[in-house]
């Protein structure tokens, strides 16, 4: 009775033990080498990247050639590669950026005009792994004389609105425009021969269709193409060989014994036989 007794103490210190070896044995293998944490490493979490933009700016010629390089936006990243967007500007479509390098280009040219806006600004952003930071751009238009160069005289003055009523005796001082000494522009009413031209009141009595006003030749156009301009008499110059169908339409008045030119657009054209007719035109200063 007590060796049965015996044999069984020994079974359960026996069981005890391994409960506890198999226990101590789990407890080690979920801890480190160090016995402090799995052997499993934690990841570290995603470093923060940081980026600095610098705003540029630049002074520039008005009229730069389209893709002209204007320079390059610098920014930096802690991390990882930068690329570049352009997200607003002041003219839209006046600038381009490499969306790798920063560089900033002309795209279009026509929006580079310092007597339109001399001031172009655009706000370029710099990216890299989800960071982002603004650069402000600013590009200041200097003026250029377009006509440098040109032996022309082309008077730069204010415009002028120059009209004469139907019915208005074309001998008054009042329905003449007296652009210079050689040159005053009027127009009769109903004349038997030449009615409904213009003419030069100094130098003509009445108007011929065919040379009138004498001592003018007249060009469809501006100053901008004045280069590429042919110039012939007024009703030759207008379309369809009709002055009426000149209403808006911008011409340049070249006045031939004083050289000088000047952008002019006639704005009202009479009918009927009633004379009267206006239009705008430059002045000397």
């Amino acid at each position: 009775m007590h060796i049965f007794k015996k044999k069984e103490s020994m079974k359960k210190l026996t069981s005890s033990i391994v409960m506890l070896l198999l226990s101590l044995l789990v407890l080690q293998c979920g801890k480190g080498e160090d016995g402090g944490g799995s052997n499993y490493p934690t990841p570290n979490p995603s470093p923060t990247i940081t980026i600095t933009a610098s705003d540029f700016s630049v002074t520039i010629a008005e009229n730069p050639a389209a893709g002209a390089v204007l320079g390059t936006v610098q920014a930096n990243a802690s991390s990882g590669s930068v690329s570049f967007a352009i997200t607003s500007q002041s003219l839209a479509g006046a600038i381009a950026i490499n969306a790798s390098t920063g560089e900033l280009t002309v795209a279009n040219a026509s929006l580079f005009d310092f007597e339109t806006q001399s001031t172009l600004t655009a706000v370029v952003r710099a990216s890299s792994g989800g960071s982002t930071d603004d650069a402000t751009i600013t590009i200041t238009l200097t003026d250029v004389d377009e006509n440098a160069g040109s032996s022309r005289t082309l008077w730069q003055g204010s415009i002028i609105t120059f009209s004469k009523p139907n019915g208005g005796d074309p001998n008054d001082e009042a329905n003449q425009d007296r652009i210079t000494d050689r040159v005053w522009i009027t127009r009769g009413n109903n004349t038997p021969t030449g009615q409904g031209q213009i003419y030069n009141i100094v130098s003509e009595n009445v108007a011929s269709d065919n040379t009138s006003p004498a001592g003018t030749a007249w060009a469809q156009g501006e100053y901008a193409t004045i280069d590429d301009l042919t110039f012939t008499s007024f009703r030759d110059a207008a379309p369809g060989q009709k002055p009426k169908n000149a209403v808006g339409i911008p011409m340049v008045l070249h006045l031939v014994e004083d050289d000088v030119y000047i952008e002019i657009k006639i704005t009202s054209w009479a009918t009927g036989k009633q004379g009267g007719f206006a239009y705008e035109r430059r002045t000397a200063e």
